[in-house]
C-alpha cells in the first residue's frame, strides 16, 4: 500500500491505497479542507496525488514528468519533501526534484486540477515555501539563492543570493537556514527581499540541514545534537 488512513486513537486501518503504485516521495501531506470533501494531499515517487479523506479514493494526481519513466531509480527525481500549499483554491508546490514550481487550480468539489504556471528556476527540493500575499518564497538549488515569485504570473520578482536553506514566516518576516550555516531574518515588501539582520550558528555539527521551529515568540534551531532557542518576540 503506498497511502493508509490510520484511526489516531487505536491505529486500526480505516482505508489503503495503492495511489500510483509508487514507493513514497518523503512528503508529509497536507489535507485540504473543503465544503463538500475533504482532500489529503501528497507526493508518492514520481505523482502528487489527491485522495478523498474519508473513502480513500484517488480523485487525481499531478505527474512529474522530468525524468522519462526508463531514468526513474532510486534517488533520482523521486524526492519531494516540501509541503505542499492550499490557498483560496489553488494547490502550490515545489519539486526541485521533479516539476520545480507549480500552481494547480482545485476543482470547488476537489474531484479534478487544472495546471495554471510553472517555474523551472523555483526549484528547492528541500526547505519549504511560504505564501505571503501575491508571493511565494523558497529556496533555490541550480541558482543557490532565495527567491521570490509572483503567485499570480509564476514570474521572478527577487533573489538573494544567501545559498539554499529552510524557511519559516512570522508576524510577517521570514527567518531562513541557510546550509552554509547562517540565520537570517528577513523583510519583504511587494516581492523583494531585504536582510534585516544574521548571524552564523556554531555550535553543533555535520550539516545545517534542520528547519527551524517558531513558538509562543521563541525560535527553536537544531544542528546536529545541539538544540538552540532564541527570543524573537520583541
Amino acid at each position: 500500500m503506498n497511502v493508509v488512513a490510520l484511526n489516531r486513537v487505536t491505529g486500526d486501518i480505516i482505508w489503503s491505497s495503492e495511489g500510483m503504485g509508487e514507493r513514497s516521495g518523503y512528503n508529509q501531506g497536507n489535507l485540504i479542507k473543503l465544503p463538500e470533501r475533504n482532500i489529503f494531499v501528497t507526493f508518492s515517487a514520481y505523482n502528487l496525488m489527491g485522495f478523498d479523506a474519508e473513502t480513500g479514493e484517488l480523485l487525481w494526481s499531478h505527474a512529474q514528468d522530468n525524468l522519462k519513466p526508463e531514468e526513474r531509480i532510486l534517488g533520482m527525481g523521486d524526492t519531494h519533501t516540501n509541503a505542499v500549499l492550499y490557498d483560496d483554491g489553488y494547490i502550490y508546490y515545489q519539486a526541485g526534484d521533479g516539476n520545480c514550481g507549480v500552481k494547480l487550480k482545485l476543482a470547488e468539489d476537489g474531484s479534478f486540477i487544472s495546471e495554471i504556471w510553472r517555474n523551472k528556476g523555483f526549484d528547492g527540493y528541500m526547505g519549504g515555501i511560504i505564501k505571503y500575499g501575491d508571493h511565494l518564497f523558497g529556496g533555490a538549488t541550480i541558482k543557490p539563492e532565495l527567491r521570490a515569485i509572483n503567485a499570480t504570473t509564476g514570474l521572478l520578482t527577487d533573489s538573494l543570493r544567501i545559498g539554499p536553506g529552510a524557511l519559516i514566516g512570522a508576524d510577517n518576516m521570514l527567518y531562513y537556514y541557510s546550509q552554509a550555516g547562517k540565520l537570517y531574518l528577513l523583510s519583504h515588501n511587494n516581492g523583494r527581499i531585504n536582510e534585516v539582520s544574521s548571524f552564523r550558528i556554531t555550535k553543533g555539527n555535520l550539516q545545517h540541514f534542520s528547519h527551524p521551529v517558531i513558538n509562543r515568540g521563541i525560535l527553536y534551531q537544531r544542528h546536529g545534537n545541539v538544540l538552540m532557542a532564541f527570543d524573537i518576540s520583541g
